[in-house]
């Protein structure tokens, strides 16, 4: 049976020990990134960070991109061997990641029980108080009147020991909840009703508070007692006379009510110091993405420089980032559903420990990448002017933008619409495994797919899906209803980020390879990313998450239209004489390649004469040979002679 042509390019691709550290590279990088990324928004929620601050912060990084990126890959081609600077960049880039751990919380929401607890507190013979128990604070409902409440239990807790030895005596008033570890010697007090009343009243300070309505507190009276050593009661219930004072221990009785026929918030907010918290958080992703930024344009114009080096495909290396994608983001959504249960509150400090870790780990790999081939240039910002000036670059680079700002809306904010659906994180990452996984088949494909299609036409093509991705976002109920449109994510973002290299690649010359990679890489993952996470923070609000996504499903079918027209028209000529010129060249260098191989293994050729050292006399002699004849000063000496004087 004869073996399939993808199959072929597959293991061809795959037995290249060149392309070995690529791929590798692109696995520990790619896992690394979407370890931590996809939940970088719920962090920063957790941290308390609302919609327009995290837009703001997401607004900072086309700034990052227009000088970040650009301006490494001038230096990349300006240096040529840029591999040590790569390392760098790339442990940088994971070291950055944990300072995300110690950014302050801004806010912290307490969601409020059904079933709210509160305290009622009972001091000296004055009139019980009631209060919500903290961290809970009630919005009380407008046209709230008497309610009903349920006293479940009180109890009775004496002051703090002052002094020590047997003669210790009984001082001061600490009570704090009934069944409190913290109050030793804590005893049960009877309750005369448990059913009690309560009416909201605003006092002088335009404070709305809870008042209990004709229920009197229980008042046993305390009395002075020696403390035994290791005798943990220290008071005792009705004996003896009421002591008076500051120092008579008050009896506390928990209640209960249901939320709703109390309070018209379903959850109370913390506020501490938000300020702090936006600008220790805007550095850290200022920091960070500088150094990812950095990372990833030197990563990718290594990359081509290999793959054009030896005539690899984009595609087949792009496929082992899905690989680690389907790896890693996972196991990174399991950790903090695992850490987060242990602490009992949202912990993503594992998805910074893995990303560092993974990074560290590239950085090493990168050492043993061969980029000795790569000569430094000394015409890189004239060269890369004259691309600029042409309106197929200036396009591309548009349409990228516009394709990142997609990407940045999806990537802030997807698993902020999953998670108010009630998504575990373990879903989350099984989300992102379902995309990189469907994404495999068409990354093998994807060198058909551009011969067929050509890079604009496959750039369109993910637009197309992106629509479709939006759409129905808008429209789902249930997180798990989110699989079937992650799996189109292998056009919008494995497929179209596979095209937009290769093309980029064929857009620029061997001296700039590096540059336009890291112009292409800020336009998109950059400028257009920050627009998007800038636009989805801002539109959130007055139009809702829903409504954001099928804003953005438009403006992707118009610039899937627009550009298909564009692009036929304009420069669809332009494209073919490339792709005619490049399989030209392709054949010459086959038929070079073919040549060498048949000298190689003839061993003699025309007339007799050894090849290799028809090439030796040529070089040593400096003198030419026609059809096997060596030329002298003295005349002509065919080979048969040769052999009749031996």
């Amino acid at each position: 049976m004869k073996t399939p042509s993808w199959l072929k390019r597959f293991w061809a691709d795959l037995t290249t020990k060149e392309f070995i550290p690529i791929k590798l590279l692109f696995f520990v990088i790619y896992g690394a990134s979407m370890a931590m990324f996809p939940f970088l928004t719920l962090q920063a929620r957790s941290l308390g960070i609302t919609e327009k601050e995290l837009g703001v912060v997401y607004a900072f990084n086309p700034v990052i991109a227009i000088v970040g990126p650009p301006l490494t890959g001038l230096v990349a081609d300006k240096i040529g061997n840029f591999k040590v600077f790569l390392s760098i960049t790339m442990a940088a880039s994971g070291c950055a990641a944990l300072v995300f751990s110690v950014v302050p919380i801004a806010r912290q929401h307490h969601p409020l029980p059904d079933l709210l607890p509160l305290s009622v507190s009972c001091r000296n013979g004055a009139a019980p108080s009631l209060e919500l128990q903290h961290p809970h604070r009630c919005d009380y409902l407008p046209e709230l009147d008497v309610v009903e409440l349920t006293v479940t239990n009180c109890s009775l807790c004496g002051p703090p020991i002052s002094g020590s030895g047997p003669q210790a005596e009984l001082v001061g008033d600490p009570c704090p909840v009934p069944g409190l570890a913290g109050c030793s010697g804590q005893q049960d007090v009877a309750v005369s009703q448990a059913l009690v009343q309560a009416r909201p009243v605003t006092g002088s300070d335009n404070i709305t508070s809870l008042q209990l309505v004709d229920w009197p507190c229980p008042q046993p009276s305390l009395q002075s007692v020696n403390v035994a050593e290791g005798n943990e009661t220290a008071y005792d219930v009705d004996a003896g006379p009421s002591r008076t004072g500051e120092d008579i221990c008050s009896v506390r009785c928990s209640a209960t009510i249901p939320r709703e026929l109390l309070c018209s918030n379903t959850k109370t907010t913390q506020v501490f110091d938000p300020m702090a918290t936006f600008w220790s958080y805007l550095m850290v992703r200022v920091l960070n993405g500088l150094t990812l930024a950095t990372s990833f344009t030197l990563f990718d114009g290594a990359a081509i420089a290999i793959l054009k080096e030896h005539k690899g495909e984009y595609g087949l290396q792009r496929l082992y980032a899905n690989l680690g994608a389907i790896v890693v983001t996972p196991v990174s959504g399991v950790l903090i559903d695992i850490f987060s249960d242990m602490n009992g509150t949202q912990d993503y400090r594992p998805a910074f420990y893995l990303y560092c870790g993974l990074k560290v780990l590239a950085a090493i790999i990168i050492l043993f990448v061969n980029l000795d081939f790569r000569q430094p240039s000394s015409r890189v910002v004239k060269d890369f002017r004259s691309l600029l000036k042409q309106p197929e670059i200036l396009t591309f680079l548009l349409v990228m933008l516009i394709s990142g700002t997609c990407f940045g809306l999806l990537d802030t904010f997807l698993f902020w619409l999953l998670q108010d659906l009630g998504a575990k994180k373990f879903l989350m990452g099984i989300t992102v495994t379902v995309g990189s996984l469907a994404g495999v088949p068409i990354l093998i494909a994807s060198g058909y797919i551009f011969k067929k299609l050509g890079h604009a036409n496959t750039i369109i093509l993910g637009f197309a899906f992106y629509v479709i991705r939006m759409m129905g976002y808008s429209f789902i109920n249930n997180p798990w209803w989110c699989m079937p449109f992650e799996a189109l994510e292998c056009f919008t973002v494995s497929l179209m980020g596979a095209a937009a290299v290769s093309y980029a690649a064929d857009l620029s010359t061997p001296a700039t390879i590096a540059t336009l990679q890291g112009v292409y890489g800020g336009i998109h993952y950059g400028v257009g990313r920050g627009v998007g996470s800038l636009l989805g923070g801002f539109l959130m609000g007055p139009l809702g998450v829903r409504n954001t996504f099928r804003l953005m499903a438009a403006v992707c079918a118009v610039t899937c239209t627009s550009y298909f027209i564009i692009n036929h028209i304009f420069f669809r000529k332009l494209q073919k004489e490339r792709y005619e010129t490049a399989r030209e060249k392709k054949k010459e260098e086959e038929a070079k390649e073919k040549q060498a191989k048949g000298k190689k293994h003839n061993g003699i050729v025309e007339n007799g004469i050894k090849n290799d050292e028809k090439e030796h006399a040529a070089l040593d002699t400096n003198k030419p040979i026609e059809n096997g004849i060596h030329i002298t000063p003295s005349g002509r000496e065919n080979v048969n002679e040769a052999f009749e004087k031996e």
